[in-house]
């Protein structure tokens, strides 16, 4: 088969390598199509310990069932089944995973990163193995373009269910990269009045009015503070989502929502954050909830798409042949490309 190979910074090479085959437990996926994540771009860069070379990437993912292997009696979804994987892959036996917090497992695999428990090939390849236990079905009228976004869309998902209630709410949304536009698209399907969206990048902004946001404001050209003062007749939001994760877009996404307000901080740009206004959380009562990754939400993402209440193609700027991975990963972190998400796709 081919596979897809990180094997320095800048450097994907095309291998080609024998067909896995699935252990005990585990069954074979012909992959169908990958969505290439922002951290995977950190990694092609050199600059994420979540990538150590040499590793196939590509946690984001869909595709057919394809093999199972040896105690997976009577499946539920045969071979040749249309799949999306639920790709964090728990130990299961420690006080987190027993918490019901399998996310912030610290023995867990994910398929195309390196974790504290070792490195595991992803999807950017003909074919990738996982445990049996993590398909989840996927029906005809959903892609396998749209089916490698379920990943993302559940980290946006877990991320505003941290807030409370936010039917009828005015809720802003710092960021409109792939996760902001997720998150804006999710605040609007759990019944939020009013979205508001705040970034730098003007075209990102169109995408976001395209994708449900009520107003958007450029913050290199007018202040999201006052704006959003002005909007909601000086109230403020009832709350905000933290997409980007930096001093500037916490610190701000505080100050536009009211005293006593609750912000979901998703992004995580930062690894420490210098400037972030401490006094200020404390005396007003901000109500900071840090969210990673995700837990069950990734399991509600079809039903969520058939209902027609979000809409995963419009994010989906471009799809490419799986070969030129190392062209659109150049393309991606050039700092001139005007795509939101790329899907990598195995042609037949």
């Amino acid at each position: 088969m081919k596979a897809y190979c990180y094997v320095s910074p800048y450097k994907i090479e095309e291998q080609e390598r024998e067909t896995p085959e699935p252990g005990k437990g585990q069954v074979r996926i012909k992959v169908k199509a990958v969505s290439i994540c922002g951290s995977d771009t950190g990694g092609f860069k050199g600059t994420s310990a979540m990538r150590v070379a040499p590793l196939v990437m590509g946690h984001e993912f869909s595709g057919v069932v394809d093999k199972y292997g040896e105690g997976v009696e009577n499946p539920s979804i045969p071979v040749g089944g249309r799949v999306v994987v639920y790709p964090n892959i728990q130990c299961g036996e420690c006080p987190d995973c027993k918490a019901g917090l399998p996310n912030l497992c610290e023995e867990r695999f994910i398929p195309g990163t390196t974790m504290p428990a070792g490195g595991y090939d992803g999807a950017m390849a003909d074919y990738v193995v996982v445990p049996a236990e993590k398909l989840i079905p996927i029906p005809d009228s959903i892609s396998f373009e749209e089916g490698s976004m379920f990943e993302p869309t559940s980290v946006a998902l877990r991320g505003v269910k941290m807030l409370s209630d936010v039917k009828d709410k005015v809720v802003t949304v710092f960021g409109a990269g792939p996760i902001g536009l997720l998150a804006l698209e999710c605040l609007k399907y759990l019944g939020a009045k009013d979205v508001i969206c705040i970034d730098l990048n003007q075209q990102r902004l169109e995408k976001a009015l395209e994708c449900g946001a009520s107003h958007v404001i450029n913050s290199g050209l007018e202040d999201p503070v006052l704006k959003v003062m002005e909007i909601t007749n000086g109230k403020g939001a009832d709350a905000g989502a933290d997409c980007v994760g930096i001093a500037v877009s916490l610190n701000t996404s505080m100050k536009m929502v009211r005293n006593g307000g609750e912000i979901a901080m998703i992004g995580m740009a930062a690894e420490h954050m210098d400037g972030f206004e401490y006094k200020y959380a404390v005396a007003h009562e901000m109500k900071l909830k840090g969210s990673y990754c995700y837990v069950d939400e990734l399991y509600e993402i079809p039903k969520m798409l058939t209902s027609g209440k979000i809409n995963l193609k419009k994010l989906i700027t471009t799809v490419a042949p799986m070969n030129q991975v190392q062209k659109k990963m150049e393309e991606l972190v050039s700092g001139r490309s005007t795509d939101v998400k790329v899907v990598l796709v195995n042609e037949d």
